[in-house]
Protein backbone atom coordinates (compact mmCIF):
# COMPACT_ATOMS: atom_id res chain seq x y z
CA UNK A 1 0.00 0.00 0.00
CA UNK A 2 1.39 3.51 -1.25
CA UNK A 3 2.99 5.87 1.99
CA UNK A 4 -0.03 8.53 1.01
CA UNK A 5 -2.46 5.53 2.18
CA UNK A 6 -1.43 5.31 5.50
CA UNK A 7 -2.69 7.45 8.61
CA UNK A 8 0.09 9.42 10.14
CA UNK A 9 -0.30 8.28 13.26
CA UNK A 10 -0.48 4.86 12.17
CA UNK A 11 3.03 5.67 10.03
CA UNK A 12 4.47 6.89 13.59
CA UNK A 13 3.76 4.42 15.55
CA UNK A 14 4.74 1.58 12.71
CA UNK A 15 8.30 3.33 11.71
CA UNK A 16 10.71 1.03 11.87
CA UNK A 17 8.53 -1.66 10.46
CA UNK A 18 9.09 -2.66 6.87
CA UNK A 19 6.71 -2.23 3.98
CA UNK A 20 6.95 -4.41 0.50
CA UNK A 21 4.27 -4.02 -1.89
CA UNK A 22 3.52 -4.49 -5.87
CA UNK A 23 2.84 -1.45 -7.55
CA UNK A 24 0.58 -1.12 -10.97
CA UNK A 25 3.05 -2.09 -13.29
CA UNK A 26 4.04 -5.28 -11.01
CA UNK A 27 7.07 -3.72 -9.74
CA UNK A 28 8.22 -4.17 -6.24
CA UNK A 29 8.50 -1.13 -3.91
CA UNK A 30 9.74 -0.72 -0.61
CA UNK A 31 10.24 1.44 2.61
CA UNK A 32 13.31 1.48 4.66
CA UNK A 33 13.14 1.60 7.72
CA UNK A 34 15.23 3.65 10.00
CA UNK A 35 17.58 0.93 11.60
CA UNK A 36 18.31 0.38 7.99
CA UNK A 37 18.94 4.03 7.06
CA UNK A 38 21.22 4.13 10.42
CA UNK A 39 23.03 1.38 9.28
CA UNK A 40 23.68 2.34 5.51
CA UNK A 41 24.84 6.22 6.99
CA UNK A 42 27.24 4.15 9.10
CA UNK A 43 28.35 2.14 5.68
CA UNK A 44 28.87 5.46 3.67
CA UNK A 45 31.12 6.58 6.29
CA UNK A 46 33.41 3.14 6.17
CA UNK A 47 32.88 3.70 2.01
CA UNK A 48 30.97 6.12 0.10
CA UNK A 49 30.35 2.65 -2.83
CA UNK A 50 27.78 -0.20 -1.69
CA UNK A 51 26.86 -2.95 -4.14
CA UNK A 52 23.27 -3.61 -3.22
CA UNK A 53 22.48 -7.75 -4.09
CA UNK A 54 19.46 -9.59 -3.51
CA UNK A 55 17.99 -10.36 -0.04
CA UNK A 56 18.47 -9.04 3.56
CA UNK A 57 22.36 -8.92 3.78
CA UNK A 58 24.94 -5.49 3.29
CA UNK A 59 28.62 -5.46 3.12
CA UNK A 60 30.80 -3.31 2.72
CA UNK A 61 34.85 -2.77 2.75
CA UNK A 62 37.54 0.04 2.92
CA UNK A 63 39.01 1.55 0.23
CA UNK A 64 42.48 0.03 -1.24
CA UNK A 65 43.93 -1.27 1.02
CA UNK A 66 41.37 -2.86 2.62
CA UNK A 67 41.62 -3.47 6.09
CA UNK A 68 37.62 -2.85 7.22
CA UNK A 69 34.95 -5.27 6.35
CA UNK A 70 31.24 -4.51 7.59
CA UNK A 71 28.12 -6.91 7.35
CA UNK A 72 24.63 -6.98 8.52
CA UNK A 73 21.41 -8.15 7.89
CA UNK A 74 18.41 -5.82 7.39
CA UNK A 75 14.81 -6.40 8.10
CA UNK A 76 14.07 -5.39 4.50
CA UNK A 77 14.69 -8.25 1.02
CA UNK A 78 16.02 -6.06 -1.65
CA UNK A 79 14.46 -7.04 -4.89
CA UNK A 80 17.18 -6.30 -7.05
CA UNK A 81 18.86 -8.06 -10.01
CA UNK A 82 21.41 -10.52 -9.33
CA UNK A 83 24.18 -9.13 -10.47
CA UNK A 84 22.94 -6.44 -7.89
CA UNK A 85 22.41 -2.72 -7.66
CA UNK A 86 25.31 -0.22 -7.21
CA UNK A 87 25.42 3.01 -5.78
CA UNK A 88 28.25 4.78 -6.65
CA UNK A 89 27.87 7.59 -3.68
CA UNK A 90 25.64 6.33 -1.37
CA UNK A 91 25.89 9.71 0.93
CA UNK A 92 24.30 11.12 -1.78
CA UNK A 93 21.46 8.24 -2.49
CA UNK A 94 20.48 8.66 1.59
CA UNK A 95 20.71 12.53 1.34
CA UNK A 96 18.24 12.34 -1.01
CA UNK A 97 15.63 10.01 0.48
CA UNK A 98 16.25 12.61 3.20
CA UNK A 99 14.53 14.87 1.36
CA UNK A 100 11.12 12.97 1.66
CA UNK A 101 9.07 12.57 4.51
CA UNK A 102 8.17 8.41 3.99
CA UNK A 103 9.79 7.78 0.23
CA UNK A 104 8.92 4.33 -1.21
CA UNK A 105 11.89 2.99 -3.45
CA UNK A 106 11.80 0.59 -6.68
CA UNK A 107 14.61 -0.50 -7.58
CA UNK A 108 14.30 -0.38 -11.96
CA UNK A 109 16.90 -2.86 -14.11
CA UNK A 110 19.41 0.28 -14.69
CA UNK A 111 17.27 3.00 -12.23
CA UNK A 112 15.98 3.19 -8.58
CA UNK A 113 13.16 5.64 -7.98
CA UNK A 114 12.89 7.59 -4.55
CA UNK A 115 9.24 8.97 -4.59
CA UNK A 116 6.55 10.15 -2.36
CA UNK A 117 2.98 11.07 -3.77
CA UNK A 118 3.17 13.30 -7.04
CA UNK A 119 7.28 13.85 -6.07
CA UNK A 120 10.22 11.26 -7.32
CA UNK A 121 13.89 10.82 -8.13
CA UNK A 122 15.15 8.64 -11.08
CA UNK A 123 18.45 8.03 -9.34
CA UNK A 124 20.63 5.57 -11.88
CA UNK A 125 22.90 2.80 -10.47
CA UNK A 126 26.87 2.44 -11.26
CA UNK A 127 28.35 0.02 -13.19
CA UNK A 128 29.83 -2.77 -10.09
CA UNK A 129 33.11 -2.15 -12.23
CA UNK A 130 33.97 1.40 -10.81
CA UNK A 131 32.90 0.03 -7.42
CA UNK A 132 34.78 -0.76 -4.51
CA UNK A 133 32.75 -3.55 -2.64
CA UNK A 134 33.58 -6.91 -1.49
CA UNK A 135 34.17 -9.33 -3.84
CA UNK A 136 33.52 -12.55 -1.31
CA UNK A 137 32.34 -12.98 2.25
CA UNK A 138 35.05 -13.23 4.47
CA UNK A 139 35.76 -16.35 7.41
CA UNK A 140 37.28 -15.33 10.34
CA UNK A 141 39.70 -17.90 11.92
CA UNK A 142 39.73 -19.56 15.04
CA UNK A 143 39.49 -17.11 17.94
CA UNK A 144 42.85 -16.38 20.41
CA UNK A 145 41.67 -13.51 21.93
CA UNK A 146 37.92 -12.90 23.62
CA UNK A 147 36.73 -9.78 25.74
CA UNK A 148 33.92 -6.94 25.59
CA UNK A 149 34.00 -3.52 25.75
CA UNK A 150 31.10 -1.23 26.25
CA UNK A 151 29.91 1.09 24.62
CA UNK A 152 31.36 4.31 27.13
CA UNK A 153 34.51 2.88 26.81
CA UNK A 154 34.23 3.12 23.13
CA UNK A 155 33.45 6.29 23.00
CA UNK A 156 36.54 7.00 25.41
CA UNK A 157 38.62 5.32 23.21
CA UNK A 158 37.52 7.97 20.38
CA UNK A 159 37.66 10.79 22.22
CA UNK A 160 41.32 10.14 23.85
CA UNK A 161 42.73 9.36 20.42
CA UNK A 162 41.22 13.05 19.48
CA UNK A 163 42.35 14.60 22.00
CA UNK A 164 45.73 12.93 22.23
CA UNK A 165 46.55 13.43 18.74
CA UNK A 166 46.91 10.05 18.12
CA UNK A 167 45.77 7.00 16.21
CA UNK A 168 47.09 4.12 18.39
CA UNK A 169 45.08 2.15 19.73
CA UNK A 170 46.76 -1.28 21.74
CA UNK A 171 45.31 -4.09 23.28
CA UNK A 172 47.63 -5.22 25.85
CA UNK A 173 47.80 -9.15 27.46
CA UNK A 174 50.32 -9.85 30.43
CA UNK A 175 49.54 -13.00 31.38
CA UNK A 176 47.08 -11.65 33.79
CA UNK A 177 44.78 -9.07 32.33
CA UNK A 178 43.76 -7.36 29.32
CA UNK A 179 43.92 -4.11 28.92
CA UNK A 180 43.43 -0.62 26.13
CA UNK A 181 45.69 1.71 25.80
CA UNK A 182 45.41 5.11 23.69
CA UNK A 183 48.83 7.12 23.09
CA UNK A 184 52.07 6.91 21.45
CA UNK A 185 53.45 3.62 22.25
CA UNK A 186 56.90 5.08 20.87
CA UNK A 187 57.48 7.15 23.77
CA UNK A 188 57.59 5.85 27.11
CA UNK A 189 57.01 9.58 28.47
CA UNK A 190 53.26 10.00 26.67
CA UNK A 191 49.91 10.43 27.67
CA UNK A 192 48.12 7.65 27.81
CA UNK A 193 44.64 6.49 28.75
CA UNK A 194 44.25 2.57 29.81
CA UNK A 195 41.23 0.57 30.28
CA UNK A 196 41.36 -3.16 31.63
CA UNK A 197 38.59 -4.91 29.79
CA UNK A 198 39.46 -8.31 30.69
CA UNK A 199 41.70 -11.37 32.13
CA UNK A 200 44.18 -13.56 30.25
CA UNK A 201 47.03 -15.71 30.99
CA UNK A 202 48.53 -14.83 27.32
CA UNK A 203 50.93 -12.12 26.41
CA UNK A 204 50.54 -10.22 23.36
CA UNK A 205 50.26 -6.73 21.58
CA UNK A 206 47.74 -5.77 19.34
CA UNK A 207 47.69 -2.46 17.39
CA UNK A 208 44.89 -1.19 15.89
CA UNK A 209 44.66 2.40 13.82
CA UNK A 210 41.54 3.98 15.51
CA UNK A 211 40.65 5.48 12.10
CA UNK A 212 39.15 2.27 11.20
CA UNK A 213 36.85 1.84 14.51
CA UNK A 214 34.04 3.30 12.19
CA UNK A 215 31.34 1.35 14.00
CA UNK A 216 27.96 2.15 14.94
CA UNK A 217 27.49 3.08 18.70
CA UNK A 218 27.07 0.62 21.27
CA UNK A 219 28.58 -2.30 23.36
CA UNK A 220 30.87 -5.26 21.56
CA UNK A 221 32.26 -8.43 21.77
CA UNK A 222 35.56 -8.50 20.42
CA UNK A 223 37.77 -11.72 19.09
CA UNK A 224 40.93 -11.40 18.14
CA UNK A 225 42.92 -13.96 16.00
CA UNK A 226 46.89 -14.48 15.84
CA UNK A 227 46.38 -14.23 12.03
CA UNK A 228 46.06 -10.70 11.79
CA UNK A 229 42.30 -10.21 12.40
CA UNK A 230 39.95 -8.95 14.53
CA UNK A 231 36.02 -9.18 14.95
CA UNK A 232 33.70 -6.66 16.68
CA UNK A 233 30.38 -7.60 17.26
CA UNK A 234 27.68 -5.47 18.26
CA UNK A 235 24.52 -7.88 18.99
CA UNK A 236 22.02 -5.10 20.15
CA UNK A 237 22.38 -3.57 16.60
CA UNK A 238 23.12 -6.81 14.45
CA UNK A 239 26.27 -5.72 12.80
CA UNK A 240 29.76 -7.11 12.78
CA UNK A 241 33.26 -5.51 11.46
CA UNK A 242 36.55 -7.41 10.91
CA UNK A 243 39.70 -5.19 11.14
CA UNK A 244 43.36 -6.26 10.17
CA UNK A 245 45.86 -5.66 12.35
CA UNK A 246 48.75 -2.87 12.17
CA UNK A 247 52.37 -3.90 11.90
CA UNK A 248 54.04 -4.45 15.51
CA UNK A 249 51.54 -6.42 16.35
CA UNK A 250 52.86 -9.74 18.84
CA UNK A 251 51.57 -12.59 19.94
CA UNK A 252 53.96 -14.76 22.77
CA UNK A 253 51.92 -18.01 22.80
Amino acid sequence: FPSHDIPPSTRDLLSDVYFRFTNANGEVTMKLSKETLSKLKNFSEINNNVLIKPGSRLTTIDAWPPALFAETTVSESFDVSEEGFGIYDLPEFLGLTSLFTDPDITFHDKYATISEGSNSIKYFEANKNVLSYPQKDLKFPQSDIDFSISSNTLTSIRKTAAMLKTSTVTVIGDGENISIQVGDRKNATANTFTAVVGTTDKEFNVIFDVDRFKFIPGDYDISISAKKLSRFVNTAVGVTYYVALESGTTFNF
